[in-house]
């Protein structure tokens, strides 16, 4: 951590350092757990890589929303405000956050428990409820075009096809030509119908931390903004009950059941969530470079696509057996 930090941390926060370890994760960014003698707090950086003033603009309006989501009793962590900031910019240009230290441990579609997944269901249910209260208009991707998502798609798979005919992984083609009879069934239709509103928009499993039973904490709001509701749902269902190519249902019937005592939500809800985290993410992981990636997380978001793109059609079936 810059020495000037650790200053500034004093003077504008009130917190001093006795204890500074840095915390893996996250793109670029970097991360501290620090401890005061008293209480444990995340420092996290924001790489001026990655962010331009403006972007880090559109960072404190998601964490204000965070902020908002915690106090209504969301599992996420406090965030410590500097002058009604959630990000203190320093005369520097070095820009940084203090949150809560959150206790808790990822897990994975083989150690999550059914108490885990209820948890995990219930906490999505009430995210989403909490973020249907906050006015959605001025935020980061209101309104959602359906022609434009369609035809995004569309362009994408062309760009990918283009590519695939020059010497490509055999499985990178197989991957990119499997799309073209999703792509012709996906309409304005299905799109319209999906609920939209404001989304965590990265709801993996590396951003939700459980303790023995229960969710202890949702981390990682940066990205939240107004998009399909359903992409969370359908992107914890991937991350967390997808098991050696099958789906875990009795799982799956446990996030249901959570996310139920928010708002309504059915298996046939739960298969379009899939779908359109397929339409979200298909451009994501399907992309030649993807194929030649050795990292574990990244091979199985790239599986995840090839999964749902080859059981797009008998997914309500799957979910229903």
């Amino acid at each position: 951590m810059d020495n000037s930090m650790i200053v500034d941390l004093k003077d504008s926060y009130g917190l001093t350092c006795h204890q500074i370890a840095p915390v893996t994760g996250g793109w670029l960014n970097q991360k501290w757990k620090i401890s005061t003698g008293k209480c444990e707090y995340l420092v996290k950086q924001f790489s001026n890589k990655r962010y331009s003033r403006d972007k880090l603009n559109i960072v404190e309006l998601a964490l204000q929303r965070q902020i908002i989501l915690e106090r209504n009793g969301v599992p996420c962590p406090s965030i410590r405000q500097f002058k009604g900031h959630a990000i203190r910019i320093m005369d520097n240009e070095i820009a940084y956050m203090v949150m809560e230290f959150c206790p808790g441990k990822t897990e994975g579609p083989d150690t999550i428990t059914i108490k885990q997944m209820y948890s995990l269901g219930s906490a999505c249910g009430l995210m989403h409820k909490e973020f249907s209260q906050l006015p959605a208009y001025l935020i980061k991707g209101f309104p959602i075009n359906s022609n434009q998502v369609i035809e995004s798609l569309w362009d994408n798979f062309y760009d990918r096809m283009r590519e695939s005919s020059s010497g490509k992984p055999d499985e990178y083609r197989k991957a990119v030509l499997a799309q073209e009879t999703i792509l012709k069934q996906i309409n304005n239709e299905f799109l319209e119908r999906l609920p939209k509103g404001i989304t965590h928009e990265d709801f993996a499993a590396d951003n939700i931390l459980f303790d023995v039973d229960r969710v202890s904490a949702i981390i990682d709001f940066d990205r939240n903004y107004y998009s399909y509701i359903w992409h969370d749902i359908g992107r914890a269902i991937l991350s967390l009950a997808l098991i050696e190519n099958h789906l875990n249902l009795e799982k799956i019937n446990a996030f249901l059941e959570g996310y139920s005592q928010h708002l309504i939500l059915s298996m046939a809800n739960i298969a379009d969530a899939l779908r359109v985290t397929w339409c979200i993410e298909v451009s994501w992981w399907i992309q030649p470079e993807i194929f030649s990636e050795s990292t574990e997380k990244v091979i199985r978001f790239k599986n995840e696509m090839i999964w749902l793109t080859e059981h797009w059609f008998e997914l309500d079936s799957l979910l229903c057996s």
